[in-house]
């Protein structure tokens, strides 16, 4: 059964708030900087997007409908993402995007249009994720996707698309495949989360400064998600004394729990670990990794096994990991005066999000990728799908959301298709994500990993 949300066209308050705009899947809410624009949701630090650089062009769409689902009263966004399943987890996307959009249009929407969201169930099946887009755009008509969750989902998505010769923006896709920033290739999607092979680079910078002779295991999912760190990892060492000691996969959507895999990695002599895996079976193998004993030095889980619901799961078995970040987590303490922070605190509880929700990264990633899409259609010359694509890849050095200070979101066409290129460490101690030193910039390093 199809599982739809839509956000409330209206909502019945008076007041204007706050500008603001983010990306990122695990990250949060609306900026602590000094912020331009008016309305609700919309502005940015710096607001300095160029004249867009054209990589979607509506000659190449047979029968083309720029303005489809952004025609009335509403502008109708559509999303398929797991909200059953072992990946349910990421179902808490939908909750913080369908509160913002209630925030956005408390504050008069996007050229005073109401946004609505309809999401839909995949249960992070590919085959289904593609159904939902042929729904969501046949049937529901909306103007374009957003938040959509999984690489081999958006691959499915965009394969349809090519397919029946669609232009519909999949925009901030909940996803860091390296493959989703080739504009030339494919102009009509963009990630909305750092580059896999970014937070690869990072934990080999990190290894070579604390363990620059370390034996690693490598344990991922056998899909693009695991291949994409695990090739930018062997990448990132050559010329390196770091070494590759054992390396295993597994299926994620048959095997939730990789204990036979762990025991073999355990017993590899690796005295550090990758774990590219995300959702349950990452937690899951935190524990497997704790009962068997071993103990690498280093072990980094990915970004997007960092919320909170998920290193609960694991409990102490996480204490002592590494991962990286590039926003605020409306659960740390240290960064509870952060206005942005204090925003989707305060406003996201008058449009639906429970307490348990506040501390929620999934939640939060919700909410900045609604604040995002409200960013870049304000900041689109006009509400027309092609246009809004050459915005989201013609944007500079904007800092939005709960972004952390010093990151600047910069696209620039197949030249620069990654917006985040900063990255900060955290190691996990005493059950929270802790800051380990300053911002690492890693701008014009992405060309061997899909990105400028």
């Amino acid at each position: 059964m199809k599982s739809r949300t839509h956000t409330p066209r209206s909502v019945q308050r008076r007041w204007l708030v706050p500008a603001c705009a983010v990306v990122a899947l695990l990250a949060a809410a609306c900026g602590g900087r000094e912020e331009s624009g008016g309305g609700s949701g919309g502005g940015d630090s710096t607001t300095t997007t160029p004249a867009a650089t054209q990589v979607a062009n509506p000659a190449d769409c047979p029968n083309y409908a720029g303005t489809t689902g952004a025609d009335g009263a509403t502008i109708k966004i559509g999303q398929t993402l797991p909200q059953s399943g072992t990946f349910k987890v990421f179902e808490k996307v939908k909750v913080g995007i369908t509160a913002y959009f209630g925030f956005a249009n408390a504050g008069g929407g996007v050229q005073s249009k109401q946004l609505e969201l309809i999401s839909l169930d995949d249960a992070y099946l590919p085959e289904r994720s593609r159904a939902n887009a042929e729904t969501l755009t046949q049937t529901d008509g909306v103007f374009a996707l957003l938040g959509n969750v999984g690489t081999e989902n958006n691959k499915q998505i965009q394969q349809y698309f090519a397919e029946t010769q669609q232009c519909v923006p999949n925009l901030g896709v909940a996803t860091g495949f390296p493959g989703f920033g080739d504009p030339t290739n494919d102009p009509w999607i963009i990630n909305g989360l750092p580059n896999y092979g970014l937070e690869s680079v990072a934990f080999v910078d990190y290894l070579k400064q604390n363990q620059p002779q370390a034996k690693v295991a490598l344990l991922s999912q056998n899909d693009s998600f695991g291949e994409s760190y695990v090739s930018a990892f062997k990448k990132a060492i050559e010329g390196t004394e770091i070494t590759v000691v054992g390396e295993q996969t597994f299926d994620p959507r048959s095997e939730s729990n990789p204990q036979g895999q762990v025991t073999s990695l355990a017993s590899s002599g690796a005295d550090a670990l990758l774990l590219g895996v995300t959702s349950v079976p990452c937690p899951t193998a935190l524990k497997s990794i704790k009962d068997s004993g071993w103990k690498p030095v280093s072990l980094y889980v990915t970004l997007t096994c960092s919320s909170k619901i998920l290193m609960d799961i694991a409990g102490d078995a996480a204490e002592g990991t590494i991962s990286t970040r590039a926003t605020y987590d409306p659960s740390d303490p240290g960064s509870a005066s952060e206005p942005s922070v204090q925003q989707f605190r305060t406003e996201g509880p008058k449009y639906g999000l429970a307490p348990e929700d506040l501390d929620d990264l999934n939640v939060a990633a919700g909410w900045n990728l609604g604040a995002y899409l409200v960013q870049l259609l304000k900041a689109s010359p006009e509400l027309d799908r092609a246009a809004v694509m050459n915005t989201a890849y013609s944007q500079s050095g904007v800092n939005f959301g709960m972004n952390l200070e010093g990151i600047e979101w910069t696209t620039n066409g197949a030249e620069d298709p990654f917006g985040y290129e900063q990255l900060q460490f955290v190691t996990r101690t005493g059950g929270k994500w802790v800051p380990q030193g300053e911002l690492t910039n890693y701008s014009g390093q992405l060309a061997d990993q899909g990105g400028g």
